[in-house]
């Protein structure tokens, strides 16, 4: 019997691949590691066909490590980073060799148009989202605005996992909760939107058909079976977003329940049965059953590399993030009054859209732990922000899971505690994003009924991180000042 899943992450800064049992268990785990080449101020981007080369090459790099039978592999599901457009002609060729990233910014004028000729209100309302760089409809818009000899050859517009997937089946295939991030999808109906589209002035029929998460698209190809080695005729289920997959993965399902999903970036998310309509709050199709609410700081996880890697330029040789952490530790709470604003790549909110990261505050006091601790605390004096908004909202937080890389960095957690004022619930599940991928095929496979009853039941219980009491006026202190200087600083930068 083929009990086996392969499943697949198509991530920001890596591609991997793991075969994971039915019951859950990791056999073995295969990354290939990439970049994001940013040309501009603003822009993200990768090259898709790497991704591709990269998916062959982690396949047949975990079957060969886990020894495990091709045979014995029942179904295929991948999860990805969300929302960049990869075009792909007639033929299947490649259309856009550079694809723009879910924290790409170029389509901001391509939003502001789309604010200019219609109620962004009236919009939000049916879309359950602002109008925002990040949706893959306005990226596609802005190839239709500036190529459009690239708009009119493409016959689909996919996004990372769905290429992958077209390359796995040949089959053209979404699932709701990338659909639903494309500013084209009407909540209420839960199906695209004619008038959603004509108003953001791209053709539905270039956007790929929506199944469900955990539904078989299709069957992996004698070409790809080549290429990766896995059978002829093995399913391939639909997949999800990276991180409502990785919502599932860490059973993070069913009311009242709020996580901290740190990776490339941070997002705040609960899982809701409908939307939550705010300016400031994104929503996304849950992998599952009803939708996620979230705010998101694309530069989360990202700006603890960054400074890793300006360490590491300045001393001439690697720095661990086991010693910037060690750095970040030595420099007090509140670092005597600096402030690091996290927003590198801009943000989601229209008016921040084009805004840089920075540092605030500097006196001839501070020294290196100070500006390590200050990029930790800026990501966590953010996400206090968020968290409030969303208790504005009527969600109640008494506590926080944590699932991504992020979760491993117990200083990080401990500052993002005190700032909260609510314990974390550390997730001793490092691959949330594969187990929630894995959890969607084997439901497809018909290896299990309900991912996310299934996912509730393997969720461990993991370590808490309780707030301390006498931090609390410092942060608390931090949090009005960072609240003061990000209100202060909206529209500073100029979206175009």
């Amino acid at each position: 019997m083929n009990t086996n899943i392969l499943a697949l992450d198509i991530g920001t800064q890596s591609t991997r691949a793991a075969v994971v049992t039915h019951e859950g268990a990791v056999l073995g785990i295969a990354q290939v590691k990439h970049e994001v080449d940013s040309p501009h101020p603003g822009w993200a981007q990768q090259r898709p066909d790497g991704w591709w080369t990269q998916v062959c090459e982690a396949i047949r790099s975990v079957l060969s490590d886990t020894g495990a039978r091709p045979e014995s592999i029942a179904a295929v599901a991948a999860c990805g980073q969300m929302s960049g457009p990869v075009g792909i002609d007639e033929k299947g060729d490649v259309t856009t060799p550079w694809v723009q990233l879910w924290c790409d910014k170029r389509c901001r004028t391509q939003c502001e148009d789309l604010r200019r000729r219609c109620d962004e209100v009236q919009l939000s309302a049916v879309a359950a989202n602002p109008i925002n760089p990040a949706w893959t409809g306005l990226k596609v818009r802005w190839h239709k605005d500036n190529e459009p000899e690239v708009y009119d050859r493409t016959r689909w517009f996919l996004v990372p996992k769905d290429f992958i997937n077209f390359r796995l089946t040949g089959v053209a295939a979404t699932d709701p909760s990338e659909a639903s991030g494309s500013f084209l999808w009407d909540w209420r109906t839960d199906a695209y939107s004619e008038d959603v589209a004509a108003a953001v002035g791209v053709d539905l029929d270039r956007f790929a058909p929506v199944s469900a998460s955990c539904e078989v698209i299709g069957t992996v190809t004698e070409e790809a079976s080549r290429l990766t080695g896995i059978p002829i005729g093995t399913p391939v289920v639909a997949g999800g977003g990276d991180f409502p997959a990785s919502m599932l993965g860490f059973g993070i399902v069913g009311q009242g329940i709020t996580a901290d999903v740190t990776g490339t970036s941070t997002l705040l998310a609960t899982h809701a049965p409908e939307p939550l309509i705010h300016p400031a709050v994104q929503n996304l199709r849950h992998v599952v059953d009803g939708w996620v609410p979230f705010t998101i700081l694309d530069c989360g996880g990202l700006s603890m590399k960054w400074c890793k890697d300006l360490a590491s330029s300045l001393r001439g040789e690697e720095v661990s993030f086991e010693s910037m952490i060690e750095m970040a530790a030595r420099a007090p709470e509140g670092s005597d009054g600096l402030l690091f604003y996290p927003y590198m790549l801009g943000e989601r909110r229209r008016e921040n859209t084009a805004a840089r990261g920075g540092y605030f505050g500097i006196t001839l006091n501070h020294a290196a732990p100070h500006f390590v601790r200050a990029v930790m605390e800026g990501v966590a004096l953010a996400m206090g922000r968020d968290l409030a908004i969303f208790r504005s909202l009527g969600v109640e937080v008494e506590q926080v899971f944590c699932v991504g890389g992020g979760a491993r960095n117990e200083l990080w957690n401990q500052i993002k505690a005190d700032v909260l004022g609510v314990p974390l619930v550390l997730s001793d599940e490092p691959e949330a994003g594969l187990k929630g991928a894995a959890l969607l095929a084997a439901a497809g496979a018909g290896l299990i009924d309900d991912p996310a009853k299934v996912a509730l039941q393997r969720r461990a219980a993991g370590k808490d991180i309780r707030p301390r009491a006498e931090n609390r006026e410092t942060y608390d202190a931090a949090l009005a000042e960072f609240t003061r200087l990000y209100d202060h600083m909206l529209g500073y930068w100029p979206a175009d």
